[in-house]
C-alpha cells in the first residue's frame, strides 16, 4: 500500500526510509493534486512537474511550495507584481537548504503585491480561494496568500512565506493551518524580494507544527546541519503535556476587540491548557497603543519601502501599484529619498524601545498568547474595491499580529478550530526575540493538548492523491 500526501512528514519520512521509491510517487500526488485544484483555489502562480531523479536527503518525498518572493532556479520572480525581477531566478539560501535535504519545489504560491496587504487581495494576479467556504470566494490572508491554500490542496507539506506585520500568521489563521514568523536577522533574508529590510522575517507554514518542525530544523541555522538532532529532540518534548508550572501570559486587550465569537472560542482553548495545569496571568502588555499607531503610519516600510518604489528607474512600478497599495505612498512622491533614508534610525530606535518593554514583559511567563486575528476572513467582493473597507478589514486582520514586528519578537500561531462563522480562528503564540527553538518546543506542546484542525471536507482524499 503507497503512503499518501495526506500523511504527516513524520509518516513519510519513515516509509521513504524503507523504501525509496515511494519519494516520486508522493512528488507526482502533489503535483497532480496541484493540477487538480489550483484552478479552482489559484494556489499558484507557477508550478513544473517534479523530476524522477536527483532528490536525497531527510525530505525526499516532502514538496515545499515558495512564496514568489523567493528566488528559485527555473522559475520567475514577479512579487505580486505585473513585472519581473531578473535578478531572482536562482535559489537563495533556504530555497537551497530544502533542496540539500531532497525536498521537492511544487511551485511558486500567490502573494499580494509587494507582500503589502493582510487580507490577500492583488489585482495583477488570481486571488487564492479561503477552501473552507465552498459557496463564496473568501479571502485566504495575506501576504503570503496562496502558501496555506497550497497546503490545504495537499500539493505540498510545507509552505515557505515571508512576515512583515503578519503576512506567515494572518493566512495560516485565516486558512486553519500552523505558521511561525521567525526572529529578526535569524533566517537569512538573501533572494528574498524586500518590503522592509528591518522588519522583514522568512517563515514558515504547515498543516501542523508537527509537520513544520521538519522545515524549521532544515532552515534554523542553529541545527540546520544536523537537523535530525533538533526534530528527535522535540519530538520527545512534545510527548510531555503536562503543563504543572508552566505560565502562561495573556494579552487581555486583544481578546476584547474580537468578532464572531473568536475570543470566546479562544478562552476554551485556554482552559484546556488550564486543564492541563498551565497558570494563566493576565498581562499589561506595554506600548499596545504605540505600537498600533506605529503600524497604521507605515512602521518601517513607511521609509524603507520608498527608497525603491519612488527611485526614478522604478517608476513602473510606482504607476501600477494597487490602490489599496498607492495608497500609502502618493503623499511620499514629493520626499526626496535622502530624507526618507534618515528617517530610518529613528524608527529603528522605537523599536528598540518597544521591544525592551516587551521582553521585559515576558520575563513574567513563559510564553504570551492572544487571539492570532480578531476577524474572520472576509469576501472578496466586500474588500477588493471598496477601499474604506479594504482598509478598515486589513488594519483589523494585521492589528494583533504587527505587535509581534514592531516590538522585534518571534510568533507561531495554532489553528484552535471553527468560530462562530465556521471560519477557521487560532491562537498567537509569542516569546522574546532569538527564543524560536522555545517557540517551537512550546508549539508542539500545546499542539498536542489542543489537537490538529481537521481539514476542509472538501478537499477530497478519494479525488486527490490518486
Amino acid at each position: 500500500m503507497h503512503i499518501n500526501a495526506f500523511n504527516p512528514i513524520a509518516d513519510i519520512v519513515k516509509r521513504v526510509k524503507k523504501d525509496a521509491g515511494q519519494a516520486h510517487i508522493l512528488r507526482q500526488q502533489a503535483y497532480d493534486n496541484q493540477q487538480l485544484t489550483n484552478a479552482t483555489y489559484q494556489a499558484y502562480r507557477q508550478t513544473s512537474p517534479p523530476q524522477t531523479s536527483g532528490y536525497a536527503g531527510l525530505l525526499n518525498g516532502i514538496s515545499v511550495s515558495v512564496k514568489d518572493l523567493y528566488g528559485v532556479a527555473g522559475m520567475q520572480s514577479f512579487a505580486g507584481t505585473p513585472f519581473m525581477f531578473t535578478d531572482y531566478e536562482q535559489n537563495g539560501p533556504l530555497v537551497q537548504a530544502l533542496l540539500d535535504q531532497g525536498a521537492y519545489i511544487s511551485g511558486k504560491t500567490h502573494s499580494v503585491e509587494f507582500a503589502f496587504g493582510g487580507l490577500g487581495t492583488n489585482p495583477h494576479w488570481p486571488v487564492p480561494r479561503n477552501p473552507w467556504d465552498t459557496q463564496q470566494h473568501r479571502v485566504p490572508g495575506g501576504s503570503s496568500s496562496g502558501a496555506p491554500v497550497a497546503l490545504l490542496t495537499h500539493s505540498c507539506q510545507l509552505a515557505l512565506g515571508t512576515d512583515t506585520a503578519g503576512s506567515v500568521r494572518v493566512p495560516a489563521a485565516m486558512c486553519g493551518t500552523f505558521g511561525i514568523k521567525t526572529s529578526s536577522g535569524r533566517w537569512n533574508k538573501e533572494l528574498i524580494v524586500p518590503l522592509s529590510p528591518t522588519a522583514d522575517t522568512a517563515g514558515l507554514l504547515a498543516r501542523s507544527a508537527a509537520d513544520a518542525l521538519w522545515g524549521f530544523a532544515t532552515l534554523d541555522p542553529v541545527y540546520q546541519n544536523h537537523p535530525l538532532t533538533l526534530i528527535e529532540s522535540l519530538q520527545v518534548k512534545a510527548q510531555n503535556t503536562n503543563l504543572r508550572g508552566c505560565k502562561v501570559g495573556l494579552i487581555s486587550a486583544y481578546f476584547k476587540d474580537c468578532e464572531d465569537g473568536i475570543a470566546e472560542h479562544t478562552q476554551q482553548a485556554l482552559m484546556q491548557l488550564q486543564d492541563a495545569g498551565a497558570e494563566l496571568i493576565e498581562l499589561d502588555w506595554p506600548y499596545l497603543e504605540e505600537t498600533f499607531a506605529f503600524f497604521t503610519q507605515g512602521g518601517m516600510s513607511s521609509a524603507e519601502f520608498p527608497l525603491f518604489i519612488l527611485a526614478p528607474e522604478n517608476q513602473p512600478w510606482f504607476d501600477a501599484l494597487a490602490d489599496s497599495t498607492k495608497l500609502r505612498f502618493d503623499q511620499l512622491k514629493d520626499t526626496p529619498l535622502s530624507e526618507l533614508k534618515a528617517r530610518i534610525p529613528a524608527l529603528q530606535k522605537n523599536i528598540a524601545t518597544f521591544q525592551q518593554a516587551a521582553h521585559t514583559c515576558l520575563a513574567a511567563v513563559d510564553f504570551a498568547v492572544c487571539p492570532t486575528i480578531p476577524i474572520s476572513a472576509p469576501l472578496l467582493s466586500e474588500v477588493e474595491h471598496d477601499m474604506t473597507r479594504y482598509r478598515e478589514r486589513n488594519n483589523r486582520a494585521l492589528s494583533h499580529t504587527q505587535l509581534v514586528n514592531y516590538q522585534d519578537l518571534c510568533a507561531s500561531t495554532l489553528p484552535i478550530g471553527l468560530n462562530g462563522l465556521g471560519m477557521p480562528c487560532g491562537l498567537q503564540i509569542i516569546m522574546p526575540h532569538n527564543k524560536d527553538i522555545e517557540l517551537m518546543t512550546w508549539s508542539l506542546r500545546l499542539e498536542q493538548i489542543l489537537g490538529c484542525m481537521p481539514q476542509p471536507s472538501l478537499i477530497n482524499k478519494q479525488a486527490l492523491g490518486k
